[in-house]
């Protein structure tokens, strides 16, 4: 899979783009999933939760919820989500 990004303040910029490689499998991972609060996220993320569980047997899966779409993580909310999941799934759009 490739992209093209243009930056119109200095011409085409050509850069490609690949999927990063796994480092474990999915079987049996935690997962983690952060609500960034859009509305209907927290539909999105509870549907895709039960997709992969279903699909992976996942061991388990840590439902987040931001404070607002607006701000990130903080560093304690990050570090907590690193040392417990496997993988980390965020960004739901509207």
């Amino acid at each position: 899979m490739s992209l093209i990004v243009f930056n119109p303040t200095s011409g085409p910029s050509l850069k490609e783009l690949r999927m990063a490689k796994r480092e474990k499998p999915l079987e049996g991972s935690v997962i983690g999933l952060v609500d960034n609060g859009k509305k209907n996220s927290d539909t999105v993320i509870r549907f895709l939760a039960e997709r992969l569980q279903q699909k992976y047997n996942l061991k388990d899966v840590i439902h987040h919820k931001k404070l607002s779409f607006s701000h990130g993580l903080s560093h304690a909310e990050s570090s907590m989500l690193a040392e417990k999941c496997d993988f980390i799934i965020s960004g739901v759009g509207d």
